[in-house]
């Protein structure tokens, strides 16, 4: 290998050669080796003054102590402050009268989709349809009230929930708790399939209507027709956990205590009102395409 100077350039060669082509010995430009070495020394300077190398569970946090959290915490509280004056008015004003607001509606009801969706599509379905044991939020079979400040109170509150002021609504278990014998529970079967116009025993009927009227009037009613304060209606199509035969048997033999989670302490004010107006409009678009 031999060391030789270009007689082109000048520079010396560092002795390679590759069919007659001879590489140079350029040096590094002093420029590129200074913004090199004042990199080095600017990263150096920004691990040691900021917030940089982890270690263990917790991290170096800077000789200067800056920090982006509080900025962040302050942001959070600005937008947080903004989003309540936002939904103020949903607090301040009657339920009736948002409903029927289309202003209203328009500033809300695409942020109402997004809090249904979060926290009531599991059950109820993201077109609030329901499915098996989840009761359909468009339809008219309400066990409850479908008035919105019921409504409101039943968000709040829930449904055999575990909050002080929760409304109860328990189909007792006639079967397992030993209330009646599996005969009379078969009849009263009969009954409720009579009640609903479907087919049905008669004879069986016949006497599932003396069991009907000691241990089931007083909630269903003399007629079938419901209380409204949780027992259905038993006369109509609407059946949350089946109108078959076999899930009537089921629903006397073991009974039924569907909860609805209470959303007091979870959710504002304003989203809980936000959520009986989304129901509301909801159901207007529904009731708008019939």
């Amino acid at each position: 290998m031999q060391v030789e100077k270009d007689d082109i350039s000048g520079q010396q060669t560092t002795g390679h050669e590759w069919d007659g082509i001879k590489e140079l010995n350029t040096p590094v430009p002093k420029s590129v080796i200074w913004v090199y070495a004042l990199s080095i020394v600017f990263t150096l300077a920004v691990w040691l003054l900021y917030p940089s190398v982890p270690f263990g569970p917790d991290y170096f946090r800077g000789l200067i102590g800056t920090t982006s959290r509080e900025t962040i915490l302050e942001q959070v509280e600005t937008a947080q402050a903004t989003r309540a004056a936002f939904g103020q008015e949903l607090v301040d004003r009657d339920l009736y009268a948002l409903a029927a607001d289309a202003d209203v509606r328009a500033r809300h009801e695409a942020a109402a989709a997004v809090l249904f969706n979060d926290n009531c599509a599991a059950c109820h379905g993201t077109d609030l349809k329901g499915q098996m044991n989840f009761p359909n939020l468009l339809d008219d079979a309400w066990l409850f009230s479908d008035d919105p400040e019921q409504i409101e109170l039943i968000l709040r509150y829930g449904i055999n929930a575990a909050h002080d002021e929760t409304q109860y609504s328990i189909m007792p278990a006639f079967g397992h708790d030993g209330i009646l014998e599996r005969a009379a529970i078969r009849d009263a079967t009969e009954y409720v399939l009579f009640l609903s116009g479907a087919d049905h025993d008669r004879d069986a009927a016949a006497r599932g209507a003396e069991v009907y009227a000691s241990e089931c009037a007083d909630c269903h009613g003399e007629n079938g027709q419901g209380n409204g304060i949780g027992a259905p209606n038993l006369t109509d199509g609407f059946w949350l956990y089946g109108g078959d035969r076999d899930a009537i048997y089921d629903s006397l033999n073991k009974g039924r205590a569907g909860v609805m989670p209470f959303w007091e302490g979870r959710l504002s004010d304003a989203e809980i009102r936000k959520l009986v107006l989304y129901l509301q409009w909801s159901r207007a678009n529904g009731k708008d395409g019939d």
